[in-house]
């Protein structure tokens, strides 16, 4: 058993495409008997209030990483959750121009290299 500090009225859990993602909601990490931290950054409303939840519908997104969030009653709040960090997304400072230069490497490389192993399986076959 947890305690929380206020009353919960609605709870949720979310939901991926394939659910290879880890849920929202983790339990396993915290001791038991200890008070579920109430630290404002670790909520989806980042501290928002949102009032008069009667329910929460969570929704897979396309992409694997992200589930679509809707709580609704007084007020509606709607926002992506990404329980097991976006790992189907590159991040901003990926290197596309490294990308880029090493598959024309690689193509390159294989249409050097193409010849030259036709050429020896030639003169094997002539030995």
């Amino acid at each position: 058993a947890f305690a929380f500090p206020y009353p919960v009225t609605a709870m949720g859990v979310t939901i991926t495409r394939n659910g290879i993602s880890t849920k929202d909601i983790l339990f396993e990490q915290l001791f038991p008997y200890s008070p579920i931290p109430d630290e404002k950054r670790l909520f989806l409303t980042y501290g928002l209030d949102v009032v008069g939840v009667k329910s929460i519908i969570t929704s897979p997104s396309l992409l694997e990483s992200t589930a679509l969030v809707f709580a609704y009653g007084i007020d509606t709040f709607f926002t992506r959750s990404s329980p097991s960090k976006q790992f189907d997304v590159l991040s901003e400072d990926f290197s596309k121009t490294q990308l880029l230069l090493t598959i024309t490497g690689l193509v390159v490389g294989i249409w050097v290299t193409g010849p030259m192993v036709r050429r020896k399986r030639v003169n094997a076959l002539w030995k």
